[in-house]
């Protein structure tokens, strides 16, 4: 595989060299083991509230007002105005009727205690990735700024040839699960947060580091991040923790 996937090794000498007090004496260009688990989820994304649908939600919660003229008077506006505002957040699940009565639901008071407006979106399609050492999540910017493999090779133009570290270990099978319960879970899968998923079987990739051998710790270097990566560095010594035990 020849094309420029990656940084190239020069760089990664560059950026070693000039951090103070780091004496690098190899570097080991690498592919860590990872997973790949393609799903198609009911997402969660917060947008911008429209102020008088974030003041109608809250009189209902906090100011115990359930009916659609009762809040018009409250608020001094037209029937016809909280008739439409009502009926719009009862669509996207925000208020719900109990009979006459308008409720708040989960997503609605999720909605006024985050300030913005959550919506729930079917159908959509993401891949979540899991390291190859315990199927920890990976963090949302490395699983989208970072260079993904879908094959344990890679060489550079200028003739740097990765070698893969491996293999993985199986991932969970309870690993989405695990993340979509975690209250972090948009630290991983970014604004649209995963509800509900159908998931695929999970399929290895690889990702493209350079291991930086030095008098003191040793640091890695990927895509994601500009400098030293304290992640990867992570993920490595896990994988290296592994292999010595192996």
């Amino acid at each position: 595989m020849a094309e420029a996937a990656h940084l190239p090794m020069r760089e990664v000498v560059r950026r070693a060299g000039a951090l103070p007090g780091v004496r690098p004496r190899r570097f080991v260009p690498l592919l860590l083991p990872m997973w790949a688990v393609d799903v198609v989820a009911e997402v969660r994304e917060a947008h911008s509230y429209d102020v008088f649908d974030r003041y109608l939600s809250r009189a209902v919660a906090e100011a115990g007002l359930r009916r659609p003229a009762e809040l018009a008077a409250f608020f001094g506006v037209e029937p016809a105005l909280v008739t439409r505002a009502v009926r719009f957040l009862v669509g996207i699940g925000h208020l719900r009727y109990d009979g006459d009565d308008l409720a708040l639901t989960e997503l609605g008071h999720l909605s006024i205690a985050d300030g913005r407006r959550h919506v729930l979106t079917p159908g959509r399609r993401i891949t979540l990735r899991f390291d190859g050492c315990g199927g920890e999540p990976v963090p949302y910017a490395h699983a989208t700024h970072s260079v993904w493999l879908s094959e344990p090779a890679l060489t550079l133009p200028d003739g740097t040839v990765f070698d893969p570290v491996g293999p993985a270990h199986p991932l969970p099978p309870n690993a989405v699960e695990l993340l979509l319960n975690r209250p972090d879970t948009a630290d991983f899968t970014g604004p649209a947060v995963p509800v509900q998923v159908t998931a695929a079987a999970p399929r290895p990739v690889w990702l493209p580091v350079y291991a930086v051998e030095c008098e003191d710790e040793p640091l890695v270097f990927g895509w994601a991040v500009d400098g030293p990566d304290p992640y990867l560095r992570d993920v490595y010594d896990r994988h290296r923790g592994q292999s010595e035990a192996d």
